[in-house]
């Protein structure tokens, strides 16, 4: 049982936390948390400093060195006594205040870029919705491809020649790749399942998604597009983790004009898509500046 401001370490690794994720739980009624974590409390010391602070990696050492070889390769295996031995660097409570505050508000601002990102792409789609959600004549499956990916994220680094996606677009980098084609990535399971992306170039997928390839290379920025209009919630299943597939909404049809007119939809619509490629681009480097500060600002 934990209350409003204990800190709940979860050993579980992912790309994000590869020793597992430090939070503070914020609820004013208490919580019941899973025995695996491992809870606690703190004094003398401030809470947001401190959460900062286990978002940083300057506490993977101690762990890499200290944990316990177990039985499962996604999770820390780290007795709660030695978890807690940790030794931690405790500047000024002004300092402290001052460090959480500061980067406080560089999540801020990375929240509301996001914001700013998903306005854009909701009027992209509200314009092809106006421009290609009418006389629908073609089927999907007769204008792609559909391949599969068997790649999971954990094999995933973070250098490599070419870009590997997953469900919120590039997650890391390989030496190889799966792709040579213009394609349009959907997202096949998971709470954003029908999630749409457009990738270009070598790449590789993770197996979340599947990669639509155009019959006609030609038509790959159009029939992205075009798909941005299809209602993929109504090809969900499962009652746990949604699914998606490709045999059920590959009937689909889409509005597919003659060349000339695809050719001057892609073009407007291209022109929006490039605003949110330099609002991306801006968030990119926002969330290199926070991870810089995580690691730089912490001892």
């Amino acid at each position: 049982i934990i209350n409003d401001g204990d800190f709940v370490y979860n050993p579980r690794k992912s790309l994000s936390a590869p020793y597992g994720p430090v939070n503070i739980y914020n609820y004013s009624e208490a919580g019941i948390v899973s025995p695996l974590y491992l809870c606690f409390t703190i004094k003398d010391i401030d809470k947001k400093f401190l959460l900062y602070r286990f978002k940083s990696p300057c506490w993977y050492r101690y762990i890499y060195l200290n944990g316990d070889s177990g039985a499962r390769h996604d999770r820390v295996s780290i007795r709660d006594e030695v978890f807690l031995s940790q030794l931690v660097s405790v500047p000024s409570v002004e300092e402290q205040e001052k460090i959480a505050e500061f980067l406080a508000k560089i999540e801020e601002r990375i929240s509301i870029q996001n914001k700013i990102i998903s306005k854009y792409e909701s009027l992209i789609k509200g314009i092809c919705e106006q421009l290609c959600g009418h006389n629908k004549t073609c089927k999907l499956s007769d204008l792609v491809t559909c391949k599969t990916s068997l790649l999971q994220e954990n094999e995933v680094n973070d250098n490599g020649r070419y870009p590997v996606f997953g469900a919120c677009g590039i997650v890391g980098y390989l030496d190889d790749f799966q792709f040579d084609n213009d394609a349009i990535l959907i997202l096949k399971d998971g709470s954003k399942v029908g999630k749409v992306q457009f990738a270009v170039g070598k790449y590789s997928v993770v197996g979340t998604s599947v990669v639509l390839i155009p019959k006609i290379s030609e038509d790959a920025k159009y029939l992205y597009f075009s798909i941005l209009t299809i209602d993929f919630d109504k090809y969900k299943v499962g009652s746990g983790i949604p699914h998606i597939y490709f045999k059920d909404y590959s009937a689909e049809k889409i509005y597919y004009p003659e060349k000339e007119r695809r050719e001057r939809i892609v073009k407007l619509l291209s022109t929006y898509e490039g605003k949110v490629n330099v609002e991306k681009g801006m968030l990119s480097a926002l969330q290199r500046q926070k991870a810089f500060l995580l690691k730089s600002m912490f001892i």
